[in-house]
C-alpha cells in the first residue's frame, strides 16, 4: 500500500522590522528672549523603544529667517535605550538678536524631515540713551533737552559754536521722556543751510527712538524706558 502525502505551503516571507518612527512633540513654538529667558527646549518622540542609544541628527532649514550667530544647539538628540523621549536646548544670543522683529528658527529633523518652527522677538531691557547730532552750518543754533514726565529737565545740551557733530550716551531711569530740539534761527538743521540731522537710540538694543533734521524751531519725540 502506497502513502500519499499532501504538502502544505509554508510562508517563506522573511518578517520585516519596523524601525520606531520619530516625531517632534510640537510643530511650533514661541519665546520671547531677554536676559532670563534665552533658551527653547526641543522634545522628540519614538514610537517606541529602541534597545540601544540613538543620536538623531537636527539640521536647520532655508525658510529660517534669522542669522546663524543668533542661536546655537547640538545639532542632534539624544534617545537613550529603553526611552521614548529625548531633547536638546536651542540657546539664542541676545546680543546679536535686533529688538522687536520676530523671526523663525526652522528645524528639521533628519530621520522623517519633519519640521518644528520657533518663532522668537527680542524685548530689550536697557536705559542707555544715546543722542546723536549732526549740525548744519550754524551749530551755535542749535540746543536740545530731554525732560521727564513731571517736565524737569534730566539731560540737556548746546549751543555748539564751531562743532560739526556731537554724540553723548545717558542713563536714565525708568519713566516716560521727552526729546525736544531746538533752532534758534526757526529753519530746522537740515537742509537750507548744510546737511544736519539728529537720532536718539538706545544702543544696546539697536532701537532708534526718533530721528530727524527737518523742522522748524523744534521738534520733540517721546519714549519711555525700559
Amino acid at each position: 500500500m502506497a502513502l500519499v502525502f499532501n504538502s502544505c505551503d509554508t510562508n517563506t516571507e522573511e518578517f520585516q522590522a519596523v524601525s520606531p518612527s520619530d516625531s517632534f512633540e510640537t510643530k511650533s513654538g514661541s519665546i520671547i528672549v531677554n536676559p532670563l529667558s534665552s533658551s527653547f527646549e526641543i522634545v522628540v518622540t519614538a514610537s517606541e523603544a529602541y534597545t540601544a542609544d540613538r543620536s538623531l541628527p537636527i539640521e536647520v532649514t532655508n525658510a529660517s529667517t534669522g542669522s546663524a550667530l543668533q542661536y546655537s544647539f547640538s545639532g542632534n538628540v539624544e534617545i537613550r535605550a529603553g526611552e521614548l523621549t529625548g531633547s536638546t536646548m536651542v540657546g539664542f544670543e541676545l546680543a546679536n538678536i535686533p529688538s522687536g522683529v520676530t523671526q523663525d528658527l526652522v528645524l528639521r529633523l533628519v530621520s522623517t524631515s519633519e519640521e518644528i518652527t520657533i518663532s522668537y522677538t527680542k524685548i530689550c531691557i536697557s536705559n542707555d540713551v544715546m543722542v546723536k547730532l549732526i549740525f548744519d552750518n550754524y551749530p551755535e543754533e542749535t540746543e536740545w533737552r530731554i525732560t521727564d514726565s513731571a517736565n524737569s529737565v534730566v539731560q540737556s545740551g548746546g549751543p555748539y559754536p564751531g562743532e560739526t557733530s556731537f554724540e553723548a550716551s545717558y542713563t536714565l531711569p525708568d519713566g516716560n521722556y521727552t526729546f525736544t530740539i531746538t533752532d534758534i534761527y526757526g529753519d530746522g538743521i537740515c537742509c537750507s543751510y548744510g546737511d544736519g540731522s539728529y537720532l536718539v537710540e538706545l544702543p544696546n538694543c539697536s532701537t532708534i527712538l526718533g530721528q530727524g533734521g527737518e523742522f522748524g524751531a523744534s521738534e520733540s519725540i517721546t519714549f519711555s524706558l525700559p
